[in-house]
């Protein structure tokens, strides 16, 4: 993978997914930037504070980040015990005003990789409500329009990684013509610090049925971390406005129900 010497931007950085991605980055000779709402010493080259439900921090933090900008890796993000206001703009606002700012700024044959979830695999069936969000660009159109909808907070989890999908796939040939490419990921269960929170939310019966059907346990953050460098890779040129499941096969029990063979646990 080429990453030698290339400046990448990875939100999310203290812990879980985003700081397994800050190390494997680093691990490939890559300069990383890493931006959390929490202090954290590494594994960052550089890092930035910036509080991804305020719009005039994210403003702050964009203005401190220096070119040339190689790639961005949008994987900070909140579960659904969090009120839901807050949910959706860490989710979704936040990633999209650090994304549409850093986007013209990224040198060309860069990449982006936003962190979705299977949580937002259902978005065909909301595709409406996405749609009347994605088209309000204003953060605080935005937020009004969400919160006519009145959802809940465990519900908004799952809102915004399917918006967070569709506007993966809205902006993905906006800078085409640059071969700047953007694609999503979408993990199961993954074996982080708030792990339990989703288990708590989305429901202990459902979640171990998952991990039953991709083996036995949840992944990894550094399984989740490799999806998402080989989704940044210069190499996967062809691969735009695509998300890609990282659940272990989990999803196989959920679209073929019986049909499904419960595979063998790993040794």
């Amino acid at each position: 993978m080429s990453f030698a010497n290339k400046r990448y931007v990875v939100t999310g950085v203290s812990s879980g997914v985003g700081n397994a991605t800050a190390k494997l980055l680093k691990a490939a000779g890559a300069i990383v930037v890493g931006i959390d709402v929490k202090e954290v010493a590494g594994p960052c080259d550089e890092f930035i504070l910036c509080d991804l439900s305020n719009p005039s921090s994210i403003d702050e933090a964009v203005a401190q980040i220096i070119e040339p900008i190689h790639g961005l890796a949008n994987i900070a993000g909140i579960p659904g015990i969090f009120p839901s206001e807050l949910v959706f703009k860490v989710n979704y606002l936040g990633l999209r005003r650090l994304t549409d700012t850093l986007l013209p700024r990224l040198e060309s044959g860069a990449s982006v990789v936003n962190c979705a979830s299977t949580a937002g695999a259902g978005w065909r069936n909301r595709k409406d409500a996405c749609v009347e969000i994605l088209s309000e660009s204003d953060w605080e159109d935005s937020l009004r329009a969400f919160k006519a909808m009145d959802m809940n907070a465990i519900t908004t989890y799952d809102f915004t990684k399917e918006i967070v999908i569709l506007y993966t796939m809205l902006i993905s040939s906006s800078q085409r013509h640059r071969g700047v490419r953007v694609n999503s990921i979408s993990p199961g269960a993954v074996q982080t610090p708030i792990l339990q929170d989703f288990y708590s939310t989305m429901g202990t019966e459902l979640l171990d049925g998952l991990k039953q059907q991709a083996g036995g346990r949840d992944a990894y953050p550094e399984e989740i971390a490799n999806a998402v460098l080989l989704m940044l890779d210069p190499k996967g040129f062809w691969v735009n406005g695509t998300d890609l499941i990282v659940d272990g096969g989990a999803e196989v029990s959920m679209n073929l129900g019986d049909l499904a063979a419960a595979p063998l646990p790993f040794n």
